[in-house]
């Protein structure tokens, strides 16, 4: 006689979850500097001496960042110039990126030796939107003019953007049934103080606190 097919409980996952918005105030400067259209030449090889050449700053300034509307770049990428990139700083905002405050909310975790991995942490939180960006406010913004090393060749320049006085609020969704709100919070707080977010992390920049927490 066969068995009778048990019923399969479907666990209602919706009312499970939670929420928290964060809102984080940074502690020095936060550098943006996604790959650059132009450094997006040199890899792909259609122009791969454009940095020793005479490099459009503006270009790079404006496409290595990630900005809450798409701005619409000329056709031509010698049209970037500081005009555009002024309209930009008062009429769109520059962006961090969701994943990137999860990846570091997860390393503090391991590097402070909280957890051994980060795997239930990984399953436990999202940030909101997932994969999405999460746009600052700022007071102040400026370039800086950088010499990096390659991989290989001379030193090329570079600029990268400063943000100064910045901040930034996001949602989190989250289970509790292995951490609490209380501990998701200072995982935060932990990867706010010691990693930061941004370009420059190894150097200080990008750190941060949070001020206020809903939910």
């Amino acid at each position: 006689m066969a068995k009778k097919k048990e019923e399969v409980k479907v666990l209602n996952i919706e009312s499970a979850i939670k929420h928290m918005k964060i809102y984080i105030e940074g502690d020095g400067d936060l550098i943006l500097n996604k790959m650059s259209n132009a450094a997006k030449r040199v890899l792909d090889k259609t122009e791969p001496d454009v940095f020793k050449k005479n490099p459009n700053k503006w270009e790079h300034l404006i496409t290595s960042v990630h900005w809450e509307k798409t701005p619409q770049i000329a056709d031509s990428y010698h049209d970037c110039d500081e005009e555009m990139m002024t309209d930009l700083l008062k009429n769109n905002r520059p962006c961090i990126t969701s994943f990137g405050l999860k990846q570091s909310f997860g390393q503090a975790i391991v590097r402070n030796k909280i957890d051994n991995y980060r795997t239930n942490f990984d399953v436990a939180l999202n940030v909101i939107p997932t994969n999405g960006l999460i746009p600052i406010q700022f007071d102040s913004w400026s370039p800086e003019e950088r010499f990096m090393d390659p991989q290989k060749g001379s030193p090329v320049k570079v600029w990268l953007n400063h943000f100064h006085n910045w901040s930034a609020a996001f949602q989190v969704d989250y289970f509790d049934h292995v951490y609490t709100q209380d501990m998701l919070i200072n995982f935060i707080n932990l990867a706010g103080f010691g990693l930061g977010i941004g370009s420059g992390r190894s150097s200080g920049y990008g750190r941060y606190h949070i001020v206020k927490v809903e939910g």
